[in-house]
């Protein structure tokens, strides 16, 4: 990880799980989820407790879904994600595989937050700049 835009960003921790790795920066997760994993809200309940101690109730933040890997996702999670982050403001997925670009756009479907896809990760953090400088909820 690391490129123009991402090297203004400056991670705060950075953790490796059984799910996959997540970089936590100031108002940017960057998630890349393991090889076959299934990814439900129990899969992601420790993830999301690092979010939840990192950037609060308050703290706008953009999700990044890195997509290096072939996963798969129970849809009905994004809804329970995003009522318990109020300040969870859109989600950025960068994907090269024209596979997993075709279903990161029927997640639109699931995710009542903006949703972009991207080829690259220099994109994706540009992007999520752009989404944050302009939530009317920035901190």
């Amino acid at each position: 990880m690391g490129t123009n835009t991402q090297m203004r960003h400056k991670p705060v921790v950075e953790h490796t799980l059984d799910i996959g790795r997540f970089v936590y920066y100031p108002n940017i997760v960057v998630g890349e989820i393991n090889e076959g994993v299934h990814v439900t809200m129990e899969t992601v309940a420790r993830p999301l407790q690092i979010g939840a101690d990192i950037y609060g109730m308050c703290t706008p933040f953009v999700y990044i879904s890195h997509r290096l890997h072939s996963y798969s996702i129970d849809p009905i999670g994004y809804y329970e994600a995003v009522k318990r982050f109020p300040n969870f403001v859109a989600y950025g997925i960068v994907a090269k595989n024209q596979r997993r670009r075709m279903l990161a756009h029927l997640e639109r479907l699931f995710m009542k937050k903006p949703i972009r896809v991207f080829d690259d990760l220099e994109n994706a953090f540009a992007w999520a700049d752009e989404v944050l400088e302009n939530n009317p909820t920035k901190n």
